[in-house]
């Protein structure tokens, strides 16, 4: 009885170390760090959370339509340590965003810098 729970056990948590492990990407699978990307526009939400923090924009594109930007940035941790709190950025915030685009084209990007309408600039990276 004892090894079956013991199996059972290491059953569970390989499962949940899976499903875990799984759920993270690296940036580079999904963006391209050769290319480039500058949106301008409307923060319309801000996740503040891990793994990565995600701010929604909306976009007015060349034909007057607009379109939400998925954009992601590094975890709330590192970004904490460059002076970045839940509250850095605002709903209704006007921005500018250069980084990253996606391989697919989609409406997402990595940040690399944002520029608010006082002319700061924030930027998203880690270390030094």
């Amino acid at each position: 009885m004892k090894a079956l729970s013991a199996i059972a056990a290491v059953a569970l948590l390989t499962a949940l170390a899976t499903t875990r492990a799984g759920a993270h990407h690296s940036v580079f699978a999904e963006f391209d760090i050769n290319g480039s990307v500058t949106i301008e526009g409307v923060i319309t939400e801000i996740w503040f959370k891990s793994p990565h923090i995600r701010i929604f924009v909306d976009v007015t594109d060349a034909d007057g339509n607009t379109v939400s930007w998925n954009t992601h940035g590094h975890n709330p941790s590192a970004l904490r340590r460059r002076g970045w709190v839940r509250d850095t950025l605002q709903v209704g915030e006007r921005v500018t965003m250069s980084g990253d685009p996606t391989y697919d084209g989609s409406p997402k990007m990595f940040i690399r810098t944002i520029t608010r309408e006082d002319g700061s600039v924030l930027e998203n990276k880690v270390g030094n």
